[in-house]
């Protein structure tokens, strides 16, 4: 994602198409996931396997500011590499806006609290992770990232 001014960056992260690769948390399909709506097909899978939360993270492009792919790369298997000695089991997922232009790897948590998906995102310099509940809309978390800073 690109850096602008923080009300277009805050509209490109809620328009953005939060994808889950298909994974057998996801009860093996792909799942799309938005700002603010429910996605009751991911919770009954979810559910099924006893998890209430999830996030989608990444490390990629920290401060929404662009790195190089071998520099997203490392900091993408840093956060994978934190997250499986924390016990989690990330979901390939794609971060991906919705004229196409831009994507990131992503990774999607089931079972993260929301608490520990802000400590990650802050960690890894994300301004913002999409969280969610069983049966609530996916929200967008901001991680206290330098949004409002300018660019270099």
């Amino acid at each position: 994602m690109r850096q602008g001014d923080p009300e277009r960056l805050m509209e490109a992260y809620r328009a953005t198409r939060y994808v889950i690769r298909p994974h057998a948390t996801t009860g093996g399909v792909e799942q799309v996931l938005q700002v603010g709506r429910l996605h009751p097909a991911l919770d009954a899978a979810l559910l099924s396997r006893g998890h209430h939360t999830w996030a989608f993270i990444t490390a990629w492009n920290p401060g929404s500011r662009p790195q190089g792919k071998d520099e997203n790369q490392r900091a993408q298997e840093r956060l994978v590499a934190q997250l499986v000695a924390g016990g989690w089991v990330p979901a390939p997922a794609i971060g991906e806006a919705e004229d196409g232009s831009w994507s990131e790897q992503s990774l999607f948590v089931p079972g993260l609290p929301r608490g520990d998906a802000e400590r990650f995102g802050r960690a890894f310099g994300q301004v913002a992770v999409l969280v969610g509940r069983t049966g609530a809309p996916a929200e967008l978390l901001l991680c206290g990232g330098d949004l409002f800073a300018p660019t270099p």
